[in-house]
């Protein structure tokens, strides 16, 4: 039993865990390195237009002789664009290895409030009524985790922040947390969305067809600092 007690000491030694004669246990480092975490939006929009128009009119003249020219005119108007659109928009924030931040995209609702004051030297209450501003909307909880061979794990909380008339508060929904491992510097897509149009005009001496679609993605992009 006293062996096993020196083997013992001497891993935790080994190991740099055993504590010094006299002294209290060393403390063990934390990583200070900083992750800079940018979440972007892009939007991109193609849409193409094809169409085929005819027109036609009548010319009437008069001749000297004041008999009446009539004369016929016709033509074809041909229609064919195409359209793209890209947009994009960013947000980051930088959060030390290991650590909690946030993204938020909200925005400051106006509510009224009403506070009630009683004045002991006269014996009165009055009431005054005003306005505080609340931050209302959606954010995301960024907690990026260093991992070794340059990758860095990105974890990503939806939290949403809502007021009632007793108050207000943030709910932040732990079963939607998206998590992804990054090379450092590098960039992914975690979410998008797609939409597409398509429509025909027909008319008395022609047609007009119009095809829309538009693609959303939305990306992380994890840096060490």
């Amino acid at each position: 039993m006293r062996l096993a007690g020196i083997l013992g000491l001497g891993v935790l030694a080994a190991a740099g865990l055993a504590a010094p004669a006299g002294g209290p246990p060393p403390a063990v480092a934390q990583s200070t390195r900083q992750v800079r975490v940018l979440l972007e939006f892009q939007q991109q929009t193609q849409g193409g237009r094809q169409g085929v128009q005819g027109q036609g009119g009548v010319i009437v003249e008069q001749r000297k002789s004041g008999d009446p020219r009539v004369r016929g005119r016709g033509g074809l108007a041909v229609e064919d664009t195409t359209t793209r659109v890209t947009r994009s928009s960013g947000l980051f924030t930088v959060v030390q290895d290991g650590g909690a931040g946030s993204i938020l995209v909200a925005q400051d609702v106006p509510t009224p409030q009403m506070a009630y004051y009683y004045d002991y030297a006269t014996g009165k209450g009055y009431v005054a009524h005003g306005v505080a501003w609340q931050r209302v909307g959606t954010a995301l909880s960024v907690r990026p985790v260093i991992l070794p061979g340059n990758q860095i794990r990105v974890t990503l909380t939806p939290v949403i922040s809502y007021f009632t008339a007793a108050g207000g508060g943030t709910i932040e929904v732990v079963e939607a947390a998206t998590q992804l491992i990054v090379p450092n510097g590098g960039r992914m897509q975690f979410a998008g969305g797609t939409g597409s149009l398509h429509a025909v005009t027909r008319q008395v001496l022609g047609y007009r067809a119009e095809q829309s679609s538009q693609d959303t993605a939305l990306t992380v992009t994890a840096t060490i600092q």
